[in-house]
C-alpha cells in the first residue's frame, strides 16, 4: 500500500472557494451576490405599460455605475410531484363527476408535458466585486508577472466584512429599481446558491433534490479508507488497544492484594 493519501483533484476544476453567509466567493478573490428577479409577461401588456417598462428598465442601467450580470437559467419543468399531488386529490375525492374531472386534466397535463418541451425559466442578477475593490489585493498585484493570489491566505471573515460593506449597498440599489418596474426580487441565501450550482453543473439532476449546507463541500481533503488500515498503513484503534497502550494501569477489585503482592 503506498504511505501518502491520492489527493482528491475534482475541486481544481472549479472556480468556487465557498459558498458561505449568502456569498460567493471564487478562487481568484472576486466575490458575489445573487439576486433572484421575478419573470412578467411583457407581451400580454398595453403599449403604454411597455414603454413605461422600458424606460424604467433604461433608467435602472443608466442608474448603475458598477458591473451585473445577468442569468437566464433554463430548465425542462419536472411536473412529477404536480401529478402526484392530482392522483392523490382523485383518490380523495368522493364525488365521481368531480373525480373525472380531475382524471381528464391530469391527462391533459401528462400529454401535454409529453408532447412538449415545458421549460422553467428564471432569472438573476450577479453583482460581483473585484479583489482590488475589496482591498484584499493591491492593483498592483494584478500586473503581469505578478503572479497568482493564494485566497486561502486570506482570512474569510475578513473577505465577508469588506463584501457586505460594498454589494449590500449595490443590492438595495437594485432591488428598488427593480421595484419601480414592477419586479420582484431578493437576494440568494447560501442554500438556494448551492443548489443553483448544483444544478447548473448537473442539469439531469431533480429540482427538488436536497443539498447539504456548504460546510459538506469545503473540507480541503478527501481520503479513502480500507478495511483493516487507513491509506497510511496505520492499523485502526480499538478498544483492546486502548488498552493494551497503558500497561501501567493495573485493575483490581480488592485494594488487600495489592498490599500482598508488595510484600
Amino acid at each position: 500500500m503506498p504511505s501518502t493519501t491520492i489527493d482528491s483533484t475534482t475541486q481544481q476544476f472549479l472556480d468556487i472557494f465557498d459558498i458561505t453567509n449568502n456569498f460567493v466567493i471564487m478562487k481568484d478573490g472576486t466575490t458575489s451576490i445573487i439576486i433572484a428577479v421575478d419573470a412578467m409577461n411583457f407581451g400580454l401588456l398595453a403599449e403604454e405599460e411597455q414603454d413605461s417598462i422600458m424606460y424604467a428598465y433604461a433608467g435602472l442601467l443608466n442608474s448603475i455605475n458598477y458591473p451585473i450580470q445577468i442569468l437566464i437559467r433554463s430548465q425542462t419543468k419536472d411536473v412529477t410531484s404536480y401529478l402526484q399531488l392530482l392522483k392523490d386529490r382523485e383518490a380523495e375525492t368522493l364525488d365521481r363527476s368531480k373525480q373525472k374531472r380531475i382524471q381528464r386534466y391530469r391527462e391533459f397535463v401528462g400529454d401535454l408535458i409529453r408532447e412538449r418541451n415545458v421549460l422553467d425559466k428564471k432569472f438573476f442578477v450577479v453583482i460581483p466585486a473585484a479583489p482590488v475593490e475589496l482591498g484584499i489585493l493591491a492593483a498592483s498585484s494584478i500586473l503581469p508577472g505578478k503572479g497568482t493570489m493564494n485566497i486561502t491566505s486570506i482570512d474569510r471573515n475578513i473577505i465577508i466584512e469588506k463584501a457586505k460593506n460594498l454589494l449590500e449597498p449595490r443590492r438595495d440599489h437594485l432591488i428598488a429599481q427593480f421595484a419601480r418596474i414592477g419586479l420582484y426580487s431578493r437576494q440568494l441565501e447560501t442554500q438556494e446558491i448551492i443548489q443553483l450550482f448544483y444544478l447548473s453543473y448537473n442539469p439531469e439532476a431533480q429540482e427538488g433534490q436536497q443539498i447539504a449546507d456548504s460546510s459538506s463541500y469545503t473540507t480541503p481533503l478527501v481520503g479513502a479508507q480500507i478495511e483493516g488500515s487507513d491509506m497510511n498503513g496505520a492499523q485502526p484503534t480499538t478498544k483492546q488497544d486502548q488498552i493494551t497502550a497503558q500497561p501501567n494501569i493495573v485493575q483490581t477489585e480488592n485494594p488487600q492484594n495489592i498490599g500482598e503482592a508488595q510484600e
